[in-house]
């Protein structure tokens, strides 16, 4: 009897003494962190909305963590270039990717697997802001509201073309919701990222699109397009004139995109804590959240635990959009 509590109690103390044993090489994983430059991966191209807001937590993010964060764009392949290239580097903390919506969207789109699992093999670090979108057109649609639009489409089913920032992006998403909803059928233009997308919208190339805020405010006030409708519940303050789809009758584009940093599954939990903290207070300062405000976007700088749980309802709710509306992006 005394042999098998003694056996207990030395298990017991092999276990505390490996928790705590864990625990310091944790701890010590951190010392010193960052001691080098930091490389922050963007999933799309240079000029868009996502590289524009990475660009801006970068440098707030190298102040705090007082080693310079260098970001570079690997757009394609709607961000799996980007991210396989994070899951290739070594998890230590000095390859992060700036992730987009499309990594809760693509595993409900693509029936090719894809080289890695979002949710197992990328740590959410932290949630730095929401976005909504807008409903643009070229001024090659002739179009100047979305009755008009939607007519134009009924009309002509193969003349009108929506472009998206890629396969399975927040994009594609809408433009095919928008189909359904309205029972049209414009053909898809996939890009690889916003910048050109928004470029060839400017230029009439496609039809219309619905950019995020972010991307499609240098252009607002551009006589090259068109802006017909907001997405979300209410109207954007800074476009009071607008109207939200859902006034206009088209019902459930409520939702929106998000910005976020990733860290690569193994890399050690002192490191996320302290990357998670970081950017939270890079998002949370004073002339960031001006900025990211000014641009309409809503900041939020949230914890690790706070968006990983944000991170896995997100990636079932697209499951479920995907899903209504047939969409797949190969």
């Amino acid at each position: 009897m005394m042999k098998s509590t003694w056996r207990r109690t030395a298990v017991a103390l092999a276990m505390l003494g490996a928790l705590a044993a864990g625990g310091q090489a944790s701890a010590q994983s951190a010392a010193g962190y960052p001691n080098k430059p930091i490389r922050l991966i963007v999933s799309t191209a240079a000029g868009g909305g996502s590289d524009t807001v990475a660009r801006l937590v970068a440098t707030r993010l190298a102040a705090e963590l007082k080693q310079p964060v260098v970001v570079e764009n690997k757009p394609g392949a709607s961000g799996s270039l980007a991210a396989t290239a994070v899951l290739g580097a070594p998890s230590d903390g000095y390859t992060l990717l700036f992730g987009i919506t499309t990594m809760a969207q693509l595993p409900a789109v693509t029936s090719t697997p894809l080289p890695y699992a979002a949710e197992k093999d990328f740590i959410p670090v932290s949630l730095v802001a929401r976005s909504r979108s807008v409903l643009m057109a070229s001024k090659q649609a002739n179009v100047r509201t979305v009755p008009e639009l939607v007519a134009a489409l009924k009309a002509n089913p193969q003349k009108y073309s929506y472009g998206s920032w890629g396969n399975g992006s927040t994009g594609h998403f809408m433009g095919e919701l928008f189909a359904l909803r309205t029972r049209t059928h414009p053909v898809h233009i996939p890009y690889k990222g916003a910048a050109p997308m928004m470029s060839d919208l400017l230029g009439g190339a496609i039809s219309f699109a619905f950019p995020d805020i972010g991307s499609a405010q240098p252009h607002l006030k551009s006589e090259r397009v068109q802006l017909l409708a907001v997405t979300g519940d209410k109207r954007l303050a800074s476009l009071p004139q607008v109207p939200t789809l859902d006034e206009l009758g088209i019902k459930g584009f409520d939702f929106g995109g998000w910005f976020a940093v990733f860290a690569p599954k193994g890399t050690p939990p002192a490191i996320v804590e302290m990357l998670s903290a970081k950017t939270a207070a890079a998002v949370k300062d004073r002339e960031v959240n001006a900025r990211l405000v000014a641009m309409d976007l809503d900041p939020v700088g949230s914890g690790s635990r706070e968006f990983s749980a944000f991170f896995h309802d997100d990636t079932a709710k697209w499951a479920r959009l995907a899903k209504e509306a047939s969409i797949k992006a190969d």
